[in-house]
């Protein structure tokens, strides 16, 4: 059995989806890994063909079903395209395919079904498509949901910055956390990439014993900095031992921070990254949700930036 990497990616023939590929075509880890080029049309209802009793109606139906056999060739032709710009920037041919199937329910529904049916390793979309082009709406229906459901399965949504390999991952002594470090890791070691760890407190303090009355809160708060620091060093020995270069790796502690979330995309635009990675959930692991707090603002606010979400 094949030990690469099986990523699949989300097209629907638009110019967004477009960028998907120039993204792929871009980012140089992808290359070895097995991609798979996905889109689910859309077919004319049965219910059009019900009309073929009647003479007129048959000159309707035999129009739709014309349109609809047109959409199909213009999509495929679409991943043919975006199949060959792939291999002109790299990628084997071997390792990539493309798979067109019809709509049987939702689309989301589809693509979940699709990823559920087979084993990949990571799920490439993008916030809107060719159906959401609505000014001011962060992110389309099929991505939304997507983001909310697809929680067993790395997710990437595909920004607009250009590609510099430099990633940015949200630190914080959690499970989530781990795995998003691990998943860099696996997807990154042995590349040229720049790597930042990043790990954010609301509090601010120093190195040095408490005393008086609020030595409970900053004894707290001074054992919240050990454990992020010490987060910090277990996650670059994780990418060294990857193959990442220890002077690709660097680590920020941000103290004082009103909004992780704000300090988190500041702090990635401030060090030019083009790609954040952040677990589905921190520390506050709650079942009932699936996706944490902090990952949902980042979705939402940072519509220019690469987004790695790992379960």
């Amino acid at each position: 059995m094949s030990d690469k990497k099986k990523i699949l990616v989300t097209l629907d023939g638009s110019k967004r989806s477009g960028r998907s590929v120039d993204y792929l075509c871009r980012f140089k880890p992808f290359r070895n890994s097995k991609v798979t080029l996905f889109n689910i049309t859309t077919p004319v209802p049965e219910a059009y063909y019900d009309l073929t009793q009647d003479f007129f109606n048959k000159i309707a139906v035999s129009q739709v079903k014309a349109w609809e056999t047109g959409q199909k060739t213009i999509m495929t032709e679409f991943l043919k395209e975006a199949r060959q710009k792939m291999i002109a920037a790299g990628y084997a041919p071997d390792n990539i395919e493309f798979k067109l199937i019809s709509r049987e329910k939702g689309i989301a529904r589809g693509i979940l079904n699709e990823i559920k049916n087979n084993q990949y390793h990571g799920l490439v979309i993008r916030r809107k498509g060719s159906a959401n082009s609505i000014i001011g709406v962060t992110m389309g229906g099929v991505a939304a949901k997507l983001v909310e459901k697809a929680d067993f399965i790395p997710l990437m949504i595909a920004g607009t910055r250009e590609i510099q390999h430099d990633l940015c991952i949200a630190v914080d002594g959690s499970t989530g956390s781990k795995h998003a470090i691990q998943y860099t890791a696996d997807m990154m070691g042995k590349t040229n990439c720049r790597i930042l760890l990043c790990a954010i407190m609301r509090s601010t303090v120093i190195d040095s014993e408490p005393e008086g009355k609020a030595a409970p809160f900053l004894d707290m708060s001074l054992q919240a900095k050990h454990q992020l620091n010490e987060a910090m060093a277990e996650a670059k020995q994780t990418l060294t031992q990857a193959g990442i270069s220890k002077d690709r790796i660097g680590a920020r502690l941000i103290q004082g921070a009103q909004s992780r979330a704000g300090a988190l995309l500041d702090t990635a635009r401030a060090e030019k990254c083009d790609t954040i990675v952040m677990g589905r959930k921190g520390m506050s692991d709650v079942d009932n949700f699936d996706l944490g707090r902090i990952p949902r603002k980042i979705i939402f606010a940072s519509r220019k930036f690469t987004i790695w979400l790992i379960p």
